[in-house]
């Protein structure tokens, strides 16, 4: 997960988190708030995603079925969405473990305007698909499932 959610989200980005032990995860039940608002057409939707050729993104707040505190993994995660649907991906010092296990990573991305869903390696075996809830001109939401798990991202750029 850490190379997808990152990515942005993409990246976001966002295969898979192992679960740690941490001592005290405050905010047991936290949750992302975020306004839903999304572009009126698909040349806003690139601008806000690309920002021009490149738009780098990075992780604010990323949860697991609400919870937060044990993926901090992903707080360090970077997404750079190119204009020619590439993307690289930095999952940081912090790796998550199992899918996470790769600090860099590239591949072509994709969004569906009409369905505000933006998906990661189409048609491989690392196909990770997100729902946009949120896309605004400062930062991007995204939801998607880990297994039973609902994954929640909220990312930003500089």
């Amino acid at each position: 997960m850490n190379h997808l959610i990152r990515l942005i989200l993409l990246a976001f980005a966002i295969s898979a988190c192992s679960v740690v032990e941490v001592e005290d995860i405050d905010n047991e039940n936290a949750e992302i708030n975020f306004d839903s608002t999304f572009p009126n057409s698909a040349i806003d939707v690139d601008a806000y995603l690309l920002g021009g050729e490149s738009r780098t993104w990075t992780t604010l707040e990323f949860t697991i079925d609400g919870v937060n505190g044990f993926q901090n993994c992903r707080l360090d995660d970077q997404i750079q969405l190119n204009s020619d649907k590439t993307y690289n991906y930095d999952g940081g010092d912090m790796l998550c473990g199992a899918e996470d296990d790769q600090k860099l990573k590239s591949g072509i991305w994709e969004v569906d305007v009409d369905n505000r869903i933006l998906t990661f390696d189409a048609g491989t075996d690392q196909e990770a698909i997100f729902h946009i809830e949120s896309l605004d001109a400062e930062e991007i939401v995204v939801r998607s499932q880990y297994y039973s798990w609902e994954v929640l991202g909220k990312f930003t750029h500089e």
